[in-house]
């Protein structure tokens, strides 16, 4: 009578052979990220919130003429955004009766080390997405769910940030990236103008480049270098303007297919070249796509303003709380913390253009 069999004979004396390496096919990289952490980390200590001052008005001056009186009235030149710090975390769960499992020479690698790796890819993941939301809405928070809009919980981020709070058409209650936002950290935009601008369109008119605006177009709808380089002119002060310009696949596509073969040659000394990132030159500015940021979306930035708060708490810094044992099991589950915010306090020296022309 034959045996039942349920493993033939070599695989009844012949064990598996598991690669030692596991491979990420799940999460992207961010080059804002990276540039965020590597050259525009701000570290602090402590406090209630981040106050950060910025100068909106001019003092009274001009030429004079023997005997004219001076106008000495006061002028309030003098304001602060402030943001709260947010808080992030990326848990790490083990079952305690895995432990006896995967250990000894039958472990090609520890379980701990790559739910470790995971859970850093995790923060950086949770953050970067952070890095393109507004940090204002109500809607379901777009970190985890891949939108645009994130809640007050997320980061004070750039979508809300890179803004000239066009109240114009129905940009107030728009849930997509041509949404405006009026106010941002604390601070009315509308307030640091000596007249309230008007908005009859879906671009920034010049009365309302300044103060916390940046120069926005919502209705990006047809691409062309020309229109690109004109929103860079509008951010463009001097010695100050975008150093960096971030968009999704399909607008790095439209720009390739835009610029002259002999033109498409790729960055080598930038310090994002330098960690693996593409990019291509565009006037001053480094042009990499970051395909965790919406889509149809394009923005320049002045990565100079551009300031990534991170607590000097280092339990809050990336940190891990180490593994705790849950009641009543050997169960074990441990958290990544992070706490810190963005701050761009230089609005209108960075631009925002939304729309099909990106798509």
């Amino acid at each position: 009578m034959a045996l039942p069999v349920t493993l033939s004979d070599i695989n009844a004396f012949t064990n598996r052979w598991i690669v030692p390496k596991s491979t990420d096919v799940v999460y992207k990289d961010s080059p804002l990220f990276a540039r965020m952490v590597g050259k525009q980390r701000v570290r602090f200590e402590g406090g209630t919130s981040i106050v950060r001052p910025i100068m909106y008005a001019k003092l009274n001056g001009g030429f004079f003429s023997k005997g004219d009186t001076f106008n000495t009235s006061y002028v309030q030149t003098d304001t602060a955004f402030n943001v709260n710090l947010k808080f992030a975390h990326v848990n790490v769960s083990l079952y305690g009766a895995d432990n006896p499992l995967n250990r000894g020479r039958e472990a090609a690698f520890g379980l701990v080390e790559t739910k470790m790796a995971n859970a850093s890819m995790a923060m950086a993941e949770i953050l970067a997405k952070a890095l393109y939301g507004d940090g204002q809405s109500s809607a379901a928070d777009s970190v985890t769910s891949g939108g645009v809009l994130t809640t007050s919980t997320s980061f004070d981020g750039l979508l809300a940030w890179i803004d000239d709070g066009n109240n114009s058409g129905s940009y107030t209650t728009a849930t997509d990236a041509t949404k405006s936002f009026t106010s941002i950290g604390g601070l009315t935009r509308n307030d640091l103008f000596t007249a309230a601008p008007t908005f009859t369109t879906g671009k920034t008119v010049s009365t309302a480049m300044g103060g916390a605006n940046s120069y926005v177009d919502r209705a990006f709808s047809n691409f062309s270098l020309v229109g690109v380089n004109d929103a860079y002119g509008k951010a463009w002060y001097g010695n100050k303007y975008p150093d960096l310009m971030l968009t999704q696949q399909e607008g790095w596509n439209r720009f390739w297919n835009s610029i002259q073969p002999n033109q498409r040659f790729q960055e080598t000394d930038t310090d994002l070249a330098k960690i693996g990132f593409q990019s291509l030159r565009f006037n001053m500015a480094s042009l990499v796509v970051d395909k965790y940021m919406p889509s149809s979306l394009l923005l320049g930035l002045n990565t100079n303003y551009l300031e990534f708060y991170v607590t000097e708490d280092t339990r809050f810094q990336f940190g891990f709380t180490g593994f705790k044992e849950a009641q009543n099991s050997i169960d074990l589950a441990g958290q990544f913390l992070f706490a810190g915010n963005l701050v761009a306090p230089n609005p209108r020296t960075s631009f925002k253009l939304c729309g099909t022309g990106l798509s």
